[in-house]
């Protein structure tokens, strides 16, 4: 990774795409008062602790979980021309729950704050080798609930805030140029994260080994003589959205550390010869509109390959 604006924006950009293909699943199974059963509203955010935010704007949906940054330590290697980063941050869950005394929405604060920081540890990190650059994710901090939020217009309290932090060591090429160099990362447009629908697959076609919501885990269920009769697997977005031309589509394979990338309008193909797969393979499916219109809608998928 060059860069640590570069390096800050790569661990943001893939711990959105982690927590929202992983934890609504996670959360669902948990079963939290106030948070299991609200799972489809769930809100995720990465850059801005929420507290920050007024009470009445930043109750309006909940439960949430937010992502931010709070501190950072560096270290060059002795040549200087690596920089290890060693990323603070705060992950904040806050959760409404009235069914009993506020304590209990405390609780359930804490138990969805906890399953964002084991979800980030599980998954944010990046493989093994040369573009492996998040090589460590740690919880250093106990979960701690702090009764600040209040239920608008109520003074009760039901609404709770709980927050714990996240480490996340990273590397980075350290940049030393004296000359102007052109920014490469182009400004972020605001993003809508839609209720879309599934997204199909199958081998040498576009259905038959399974389907996958957006924003969740599924897994895929086929055989090993299936797939050594088949050439490639199909997954097929277009279903989903009606993404514009310019759209784009990205399947990222952890076990062969590689990306399929193409256009969603259309079945993206996964040549079998080239990327194999087998029993507990993990996948993440992750599709942008082209934001013609200002916005920029986008979904993930979390797949996980059962082989019998």
């Amino acid at each position: 990774m060059s860069g640590i604006a570069a390096l800050q924006r790569h661990v943001d950009d893939k711990a959105r795409v982690v927590l929202d293909a992983y934890l609504r699943s996670t959360v669902s199974a948990a079963s939290i008062p106030g948070v299991s059963d609200r799972v489809g509203a769930l809100r995720i955010a990465v850059g801005l602790d929420p507290s920050q935010i007024g009470g009445s704007v930043m109750t309006d949906t909940l439960p949430r979980v937010d992502f931010y940054t709070v501190a950072a330590e560096s270290a060059y290697d002795v040549a200087g021309t690596n920089l290890d980063v060693f990323y603070t941050y705060e992950v904040s869950g806050i959760a409404q729950y009235d069914e009993s005394d506020f304590s209990a929405s405390a609780r359930s604060a804490a138990l969805l704050c906890a399953h964002a920081c084991e979800t980030l540890e599980k998954y944010l990190r990046d493989g093994g080798g040369a573009s492996g650059c998040i090589w460590r994710v740690d919880t250093t901090s106990p979960v701690r609930t702090q009764a600040q939020l209040y239920d608008v217009g109520d003074d009760r309290l039901h609404t709770m805030q709980a927050v714990a932090e996240v480490t996340v060591s990273a590397r980075a090429t350290f940049e030393d140029s004296p000359t102007y160099l052109d920014p490469t990362i182009e400004p972020g447009r605001p993003t809508i994260f839609d209720q879309l629908a599934d997204i199909t697959s199958g081998l040498d076609a576009d259905t038959g080994v399974g389907t996958a919501t957006a924003n969740r885990s599924s897994t895929w269920s086929t055989t090993t003589a299936a797939l050594a009769g088949a050439t490639a697997v199909q997954v097929d977005i277009d279903p989903a959205f009606a993404w514009v031309a310019g759209s784009t589509a990205t399947i990222y394979l952890q076990r062969h550390q590689a990306t399929v990338t193409g256009d969603p309008n259309s079945a993206l193909s996964i040549t079998l010869a080239t990327y194999d797969v087998v029993d507990g393979d993990s996948w993440i499916i992750h599709a942008a509109d082209d934001g013609t219109d200002g916005t920029k809608h986008q979904a993930a998928w979390a797949i996980t390959w059962s082989v019998s």
